[in-house]
């Protein structure tokens, strides 16, 4: 029986990591979404970016390393993919 314990923490960690990662690229995609919106609202997009970084400050104290890196690196690479997305629109052809 021990070892059925033991699979599925295994099992839970790597449930984790994942769940770490949806979760910063769900907060990387919304926090550009806010920032990067036609009308500029400062006081929106100060209030998500500052809760952006509290959910930081919070994981890095209460998360283990490998979970605390797997969110950073969701949130990093939304904030990296979505926040190219204009640059990689292609001009339009004249004719």
């Amino acid at each position: 029986m021990g070892i059925f314990y033991e699979v599925v923490g295994v099992i839970g960690l790597f449930v984790q990591v994942l769940g770490l990662i949806l979760f910063g690229v769900s907060t990387g995609w919304f926090t550009l979404q806010v920032i990067n919106q036609p009308e500029k609202n400062w006081q929106l997009q100060s209030i998500v970016y500052s809760i952006f970084l509290i959910f930081s400050a919070l994981m890095v104290k209460y998360l283990t390393p490998g979970a605390f890196g797997a969110y950073l690196a969701g949130a990093a690479g939304a904030m990296i993919f979505f926040g190219l997305i204009k640059t990689r629109e292609k001009p339009e052809k004249k004719k």
